[in-house]
């Protein structure tokens, strides 16, 4: 029973330092940038790249994304919290916002068409 708690702990411990070291990578590459960035980002990608090239295996990170994932629409409370103090810059201007939504929407809907098409194409 020990054995078997403390490999999962190890196993957590070792997915949240992967997650930890690329989102630490992402904070120095964002801080050499000469434009700001965000570093979680960043970190995203280069954990992605890692995905991609097999230096990280999915199964490595999967005991703490699993849960992180499953909670993440509990970050977006403060956010929307957050809105209330520019309601009134949000009345003003609704209608640019709105053109802003529905065609940031549209274009990312297309191009991310598009580009399953392409690859689709190619395999």
């Amino acid at each position: 029973m020990i054995t078997c708690v403390s490999t999962f702990m190890l196993l957590l411990l070792r997915a949240a330092l992967i997650i930890w070291l690329y989102l630490l990578g992402g904070k120095a590459v964002a801080a050499a940038l000469p434009f700001d960035f965000p570093a979680s980002i960043l970190g995203l990608v280069a954990l992605f790249v890692s995905f991609n090239i097999g230096i990280i295996k999915v199964e490595w990170v999967k005991p703490v994304a699993d849960p992180m994932l499953t909670y993440m629409a509990l970050l977006f409370i403060p956010i929307g919290v957050g809105l209330i103090n520019y309601l009134d810059m949000v009345q003003t201007h609704w209608a640019s916002l709105l053109a802003c939504i529905v065609i940031g929407t549209f274009s990312v809907m297309t191009l991310v068409g598009h580009l399953f098409q392409r690859l689709l194409k190619v395999n």
